[in-house]
């Protein structure tokens, strides 16, 4: 049985083997659905900025937003993002690339979660996410 932990501490449980999202996974879900708003299981928060994670610093993150974001807007702001260098929180310069698995946190946060299913849902995308402790 797996345990959804959304990122706002509550969980759901379904049968389901664990495979965490990348960068490239969650571009292409969102490019399927483009016309789709996108938020993450149990909130009413969008994908936000690509970043460094706080955990460590060469791993990427994804911020979440408020402002309900489509499917085509995440994934031209995933798809630029990866262009840019990133600096971590002590110094360094990153690049991250479609490849990467990601966390969601916010800018300067150590959070824990990731993405490992997408699912459309009354109309909206949800995406579904489960701790993954570093």
């Amino acid at each position: 049985m797996m345990n959804y932990d959304t990122i706002d501490g509550n969980y759901r449980s379904e049968d389901w083997y664990i495979n965490f999202f990348t960068i490239g996974n969650l571009i292409g879900i969102c490019r399927q659905h483009p016309d789709k708003v996108v938020h993450f299981l149990g909130t009413n928060r969008s994908p936000g900025e690509l970043h460094s994670w706080r955990g460590s610093y060469d791993l990427p993150a994804i911020s979440t937003s408020w402002e309900d974001k489509t499917g085509e807007i995440i994934a031209e702001e995933l798809t630029a993002a990866l262009k840019e260098v990133h600096w971590g929180w002590k110094g360094g310069q990153y690049h991250y690339n479609q490849d990467d698995e990601f966390y969601i946190a916010e800018s300067g946060n150590s959070s824990e979660y990731k993405v490992v299913k997408a699912e459309l849902e009354d109309d909206i995308l949800v995406l579904y996410t489960k701790l993954d402790p570093y």
